[in-house]
């Protein structure tokens, strides 16, 4: 059974993050996982530092390891990797998207309940960094633009998983996105909406039985965890983290009422009471580049289990034992926290041991020669015919340097 997961917006692309360095400590069975982005600013740093961390493992996995956990399990993605509501639009705005001008003139009726539902503020700003921590502007552009049809990398996402249920092995998909913030916030039941109806989700069939058994839908809804000190003399719409809480209880609300979760084979509701503040504050593009939280690894593991368990089980629950403290036995790997920190312990190792002596080595030993001084690269090296000064190795010891310093950030 292959798994799917889609980041969406900037949350959503760190924690796809979190996920890739579990599956490069050996947290995921040896599998396939397929993993897309969805966020109209294609800048976000974010995305880009997430982006950057896949292709990262996707380029280690392809070297020959030997026998170990670590790297085990396949990641793959489209080309491209991440899906853009504004494919051509240069400086996108709800006016220009939904032909506000030209509708007052054809329909006024539709063009004042369009200015009762956006502000001036909200029709004209230019969306090309995102939503603005605005899911109306988001839901509105998503639910017009969304559709899993022949655009990449939608295509090579339902032609898999077409595949996968022509194999008779099945597909679980895994979507994670904030609850407070734009592009999460309008994606994630949107885009949950269209698989389900596309793969006839949980949907009761003329045998009275709930829809195609082969697809399993979850997701990671992620509650505010994180605060942030705006720029006043700015102008420009912006999200507000004082509005993250009352967003949150809308969006929960809305959930509740329209019985969505009946499409979901499992649902995580994850976040922390004490919001973290971050260091500088950003409306999107390369500056918004978030140091990682813990909550994150939370909605990483939240996958895992999804991925990994013999049958979803709709709610999980848990909670921390301190109010102020995570402790490796708070973390839910099943184990009370052993499993995982024995494996994110050998890929520290492994990523500590590798910068601090044999990247190194392999360098002095590239330019000064004498590979004796090195009895591990006499027995890996030269007794299987390779050689540190081949391009091809200078590039793959290159590669495995760029992840190990990815996973130590």
């Amino acid at each position: 059974m292959s798994s799917y997961v889609i980041g969406i917006g900037g949350t959503g692309a760190k924690c796809v993050e979190a996920l890739v360095h579990l599956c490069a400590a050996g947290m995921m069975p040896d599998t396939e996982v397929f993993a897309l982005f969805v966020d109209p600013d294609r800048a976000n740093g974010s995305l880009e530092r997430a982006q950057m961390t896949l292709q990262q493992y996707v380029n280690c996995k392809q070297l020959k390891t030997g026998v170990t956990d670590l790297f085990k399990t396949d990641v793959s993605v489209s080309i491209p990797d991440v899906w853009s509501p504004f494919s051509n639009e240069a400086q996108p705005s709800l006016d220009n998207f939904f032909r506000y001008h030209g509708l007052k003139g054809k329909n006024p009726a539709a063009a004042h309940l369009f200015d009762v539902l956006y502000s001036q503020a909200e029709r004209e700003t230019t969306l090309e960094k995102g939503f603005r921590g605005h899911p109306s502007i988001g839901a509105a552009v998503l639910a017009e633009r969304v559709e899993l049809g022949d655009e990449e990398p939608w295509r090579t996402f339902r032609k898999k998983i077409a595949n996968d249920l022509n194999a008779a092995g099945g597909a679980r998909v895994f979507l994670i996105g904030s609850i407070f913030g734009g592009t999460g916030a309008a994606g994630f039941p949107t885009i949950a909406r269209l698989i389900a109806e596309e793969f006839n989700v949980g949907k009761d069939g003329n045998d009275g039985k709930k829809g195609n058994g082969g697809v399993k839908l979850g997701g990671a809804l992620i509650l505010p965890y994180f605060s942030f000190i705006p720029d006043e003399t700015s102008a420009e719409l912006r999200a507000s983290s004082e509005d993250f809480l009352m967003t949150s209880q809308a969006a929960l609300k809305y959930y509740h009422q329209q019985k969505s979760n009946e499409i979901y084979d499992s649902v995580y509701v994850i976040g922390d009471e004490n919001l973290s503040p971050t260091k500088t504050f950003s409306i999107g593009s390369k500056t918004q580049r978030n140091e990682p939280h813990f909550i994150e690894l939370y909605s990483a593991l939240a996958a895992v289990d999804f991925f990994t368990g013999a049958e979803p089980r709709g709610f999980p629950m848990i909670a921390r034992q301190g109010v102020r403290r995570i402790g490796w036995d708070d973390l839910p790997d099943g184990n009370a926290g052993n499993t995982l920190k024995k494996k994110l312990a050998q890929l520290l190792r492994f990523a500590f041991a590798y910068l601090a002596v044999y990247e190194p080595m392999l360098v002095d030993i590239r330019e000064n020669g004498r590979p004796f001084r090195a009895p591990w690269y006499v027995d890996y090296f030269l007794r299987n015919g390779l050689q540190i000064a081949d391009n091809e190795m200078q590039k793959a010891a290159s590669m495995v340097k760029d992840y190990c310093e990815s996973f130590l950030r």
